[in-house]
């Protein structure tokens, strides 16, 4: 009988033991896999990067201490965190496959969107007039070419309105300057150019021929 109590205290210690270990482990995993991505941005080697951005980020330790350095593949853009050696004043950069340095264009998209959104409100208070056929449109239903048209529009506007005629294919952008405070209406084609209002073809008149007697 003592044999069979032992046998049992044995086992429910060792399956005690195993629940203690699983629950460690689950405990732990977390933390393993904690590091996501920072906006599509991963941590990266100096070496696994292209030569041209080695030497980019080489020549800016002169001046600063690498902080942090990150890559994202889908954009191609290396992302280095810079720490002045002077001041520790930080700083942020981005280079692109061939070591140029360049703004972030996924945090350009972000302020359009931004700037979008804070100004809804007067968009939907002129939504209900006659537009001459054209309708809010969201930034990100906007082909690649608008998008750029548009951010580089908002470098110098803000923008208060953004609209779209399906039928004349022509994308409305309307802001007011940062400078003197003046709006302007922009109008751009499917391929983020500017172009006139009245730029779509027009159709053609039919003329009755004459009837003869």
């Amino acid at each position: 009988m003592k044999k069979v109590i032992l046998s049992v205290t044995l086992v429910a210690s060792m399956i005690a033991m195993t629940n203690v270990q699983d629950v460690n482990a689950m405990n732990e995993q977390p933390a393993a896999t904690i590091i996501t991505g920072d906006d599509g941005f991963v941590d990266v080697k100096l070496e696994d990067l292209s030569p041209a951005v080695q030497d980019s980020v080489n020549a800016l330790t002169l001046e600063y201490d690498v902080e942090a350095l990150k890559y994202n593949a889908e954009k191609q853009l290396t992302k280095v965190k810079l720490i002045k050696k002077d001041d520790q004043s930080k700083k942020t950069v981005y280079f692109d496959a061939e070591g140029k340095e360049v703004k972030n264009p996924s945090m350009k998209a972000e302020k359009v969107k931004e700037k979008l959104e804070e100004q809804k409100p007067s968009v939907e208070v002129s939504y209900g007039m006659q537009d001459d056929g054209y309708v809010d449109i969201k930034f990100e239903a906007l082909n690649e070419k608008v998008q750029e048209a548009v951010r580089a529009i908002s470098e110098k506007y803000d923008l208060t309105a953004l609209k779209n005629n399906a039928e004349k294919k022509l994308f409305k952008v309307v802001g007011t300057s940062k400078e003197d405070k003046t709006e302007k209406t922009f109008y751009l084609n499917e391929n983020g150019e500017e172009v006139n209002q009245d730029a779509a073809p027009a159709e053609k008149e039919v003329t009755e021929a004459p009837v003869l007697l």
